[in-house]
């Protein structure tokens, strides 16, 4: 995580994640034609399909036209941190994302950071 985001973008994503959030990360809802409501998260949409992946961690496609209701939500379903923790809270937070970082493979198979 440390390797791919910048202080600045990991800070506004604790403080305020619905403003950080690209819109093919915004979290769906919709209700299928029996009336079961579904929330997830798109892995790709076109004009007549949407394919997500569910709380449940359940890969699902299905046809727009059959849906009851299908929404784009504008709100994140990470809970926003500003006055939840301290700002010595939020740094330490932050520096230990940034410490984050992909593991790289040593010679002996084994991993190094």
């Amino acid at each position: 995580m440390g390797s791919t985001r910048t202080p600045a973008a990991l800070y506004l994503s604790l403080v305020d994640p619905s403003s950080a959030m690209l819109p093919i990360n915004r979290p769906i809802r919709l209700v299928t034609a029996e009336g079961e409501i579904i929330r997830g998260r798109r892995l790709n949409e076109d004009t007549y399909a949407v394919l997500l992946i569910d709380d449940r961690e359940r890969l699902l496609s299905f046809d727009k036209p059959r849906l009851r209701e299908y929404e784009v939500l504008t709100t994140s379903t990470m809970p926003a941190y500003a006055g939840r923790l301290t700002a010595e809270e939020l740094s330490d937070l932050l520096g230990y994302l940034l410490s984050l970082k992909e593991p790289i493979q040593g010679r002996a198979g084994g991993t190094e950071q």
